[in-house]
């Protein structure tokens, strides 16, 4: 407290033997103006206003030297920008008791591989489907070879292998509940998942 009632003290006496007037203690040095004509070391009041010469607008300068502060640049604070939301999970279609992509299926497949291309994807879930034609055990074996048809299209446009996982569920988990032994599009397919 003793040291900061010097340093007013001493500050203001300079103030007053240049010439300048205190309407309060002077109490800090700081800066006057702004841009190029910016006037550093300036005497403050306790109010943070530049003690300024009789008649003149030049303020008074306090007499120890320190370099001028670069002005302070407000800088824009950026939030990152939220990464696009997961494409919908894609599904394909195949023919009756096929597993190889028609081309409608391609095309379709395509789309997805447009949506998700620069995309930081955690993973991609192929699962494959029949309808309910046929033996189980052979409807199994269809459907991951259907989720392995899609796999092999994804790498072979550019997505990394390590993200594809694949699996095939037969009938049991049908787009379309129907009896047994009922040739149905909408259940013989491979759906994509994104992660």
């Amino acid at each position: 407290m003793l040291r900061k009632l010097l340093y007013s003290t001493a500050v203001a006496g300079v103030a007053l033997a240049m010439g300048g007037t205190t309407p309060g203690w002077a109490q800090d040095v700081g800066v006057f103006g702004s841009g190029p004509d910016r006037v550093c070391n300036t005497l403050m009041t306790k109010d943070n206003t530049s003690v300024l010469r009789p008649g003149a607008s030049a303020p008074v300068r306090q007499n120890a030297t320190f370099g001028c502060p670069e002005e302070e640049m407000m800088a824009a604070v950026v939030e990152p920008a939220a990464p696009p939301p997961l494409p919908d999970d894609g599904e394909v279609f195949f023919a009756f008791d096929k597993s190889d992509l028609s081309p409608e299926a391609l095309a379709d497949l395509n789309n997805m591989i447009f949506d998700i291309k620069d995309r930081e994807l955690q993973g991609i879930k192929v699962v494959g489907h029949t309808d309910t034609v046929g033996p189980v055990d052979y409807n199994l074996m269809l459907s991951e070879k259907r989720a392995e048809a899609v796999a092999t299209e994804l790498v072979k446009q550019g997505v990394p292998v390590g993200l594809i996982t694949t699996d095939g569920v037969g009938m049991a988990d049908l787009a379309v509940e129907t009896p047994p032994n009922t040739p149905l599009e909408a259940n013989r397919r491979a759906t994509i998942g994104f992660e």
